[in-house]
């Protein structure tokens, strides 16, 4: 176009002179023309300084359970994946990439992948890029977005494949796009295929399953966008591999709370150790309820707390964990304590996700008190899900700080920050996430590593 232009307005060009009614239609061409190469120019830049700024873009995650319902991995992005930005030239896109390559590479995503899988997705000709090359392997894997560019040089893209499956890297792919000539050999070398649940359309879901197995049987297929609870049940039925969506932390009417008396009386022993009780009141306490004494010993047994000697008496675990250590080992217990659902391990590791990445982005502001009541926040913002109750129930039964209250029920306080920005990472809300990290004075860096540290250690805590 622009060398069109040139031409034009250089003169060169053959034939008569123009009349100057031609001539007058002519130039308005050239004006229409470079304002639309104008135009086009903005746009591409405009895309591309957008991509750029992605390199200290805030992470983006989402879980991704089984069939048992347990975390098995993560959805790993950037604010935004740029199958949602339906215009994205693949100049951007390959920029988009990079900056999630440098955001992975830099916050040591590795760190995840030794219990979790990580699902990252990228455009099909990114897979050549040499960051590719320095990452793990194992537990990654890459959802291919784009079947056309795919299918545009399909022999170098398999071989690729083939090359990175070799080393230990895994392949998801786009259920929408089975039917497309050519996609069989994809498939057959892709472990996963996502299928959007969103719709809940069920005869379209089983058609694109069908055409799936049809193409490269046994997959395994993940359902994404599932919506609500009773959506997770229609597609467990339909024997879905994997699940994402925002069933796992959704709110739902409930008819009346769900108080069983496990749970009653870890709300009790809480309220005990709050209120400074001594040491064989609380012994006396656990040991009337066997299975928990066994949990306890279990835990403070466990390698992650270090013991060269293993401990056998209710007494001797309480006087080496404190009130403290003990405080939050009964705050997650609460979550498995009762009559335990299947998503409760699953809204464990998100509420301790939660309560680990607040009290890291308070370490610089908050004393050491006010951070172990800031990861309470954090771990009991799911609490009302897991017990099923509104949550100005739950705590009316719990002794907890006004401030710790404030910033759970009417999102107001000193800790209702650092509540809200760990809620934002996990949703697509980077202006929220951006004016929270100013009030903090936290920058992006700081906020990826720390989601990253809380994610390894939330694994590692549930797993325990």
């Amino acid at each position: 176009m622009l060398g069109r232009i040139i031409g034009m307005l250089s003169g060169s060009h053959a034939g008569p002179e123009p009349t100057a009614n031609e001539a007058a239609i002519q130039r308005q061409n050239v004006l229409a023309s470079i304002q639309a190469a104008s135009d086009e120019f903005e746009v591409v830049e405009s895309e591309k300084e957008e991509a750029y700024g992605c390199t200290h873009s805030v992470m983006r995650r989402e879980a991704v359970l089984g069939r048992d319902q347990r975390v098995l991995g993560y959805s790993i992005m950037l604010r935004r994946p740029m199958s949602e930005d339906g215009g994205a030239l693949p100049e951007v896109q390959r920029l988009y990439d990079q900056a999630l390559l440098d955001n992975i590479q830099r916050m040591e995503i590795h760190r995840l992948l030794g219990l979790r899988q990580a699902f990252i997705p990228i455009s099909p000709t990114s897979l050549h890029h040499r960051l590719i090359d320095t990452l793990q392997p194992v537990g990654t894997v890459w959802l291919l977005d784009a079947a056309p560019q795919l299918l545009a040089d399909s022999e170098k893209m398999l071989l690729r494949m083939d090359e990175l499956a070799g080393r230990g890297f895994r392949f998801a792919l786009h259920g929408e796009n089975a039917n497309l000539a050519g996609m069989a050999p994809f498939l057959e070398r892709a472990e996963f295929v996502l299928i959007d649940a969103g719709g809940e359309d069920i005869q379209h879901i089983t058609e694109q399953m069908s055409a799936v197995s049809k193409a490269a049987a046994g997959r395994r297929f993940v359902a994404t966008q599932v919506q609500t609870h009773e959506a997770f049940q229609t597609c467990h039925k339909l024997q879905f591999a994997l699940f994402q969506g925002p069933f796992i932390t959704r709110r739902e009417v409930w008819n009346g709370p769900v108080m069983n008396a496990s749970r009653a009386k870890i709300l009790d022993l809480m309220n005990r150790v709050r209120k400074g009780a001594e040491q064989a009141e609380l012994s006396r306490q656990i040991k009337l309820d066997p299975a928990l004494s066994v949990r306890l010993l279990r835990y403070v047994n466990s390698p992650g707390m270090g013991l060269l000697n293993k401990l056998g008496s209710i007494d001797q675990a309480l006087m080496v964990m404190g009130h403290d250590k003990l405080y939050r080992w009964l705050t997650m217990v609460l979550f498995t304590g009762g009559q335990a659902t299947g998503l409760d391990s699953a809204l464990l590791e998100n509420a301790l996700v939660r309560g680990r990445l607040a009290e890291s982005l308070a370490s610089q502001a908050l004393s050491a008190r006010a951070r172990d009541e800031v990861f309470v926040v954090g771990l009991f913002s799911l609490l009302d899900i897991v017990m099923r109750t509104p949550m100005e129930k739950v705590l009316q039964q719990i002794n907890l700080p006004a401030e710790v209250t404030d910033a759970l029920l009417h999102q107001r306080g000193p800790y209702s920050p650092y509540l809200e920005i760990a809620v934002a990472c996990e949703q697509d809300d980077l202006a929220r996430i951006e004016t929270l990290a100013a009030q903090l004075e936290l920058d992006v860096d700081e906020i990826n590593e720390a989601q990253v540290e809380a994610l390894v250690w939330a694994q590692q805590a549930s797993e325990a």
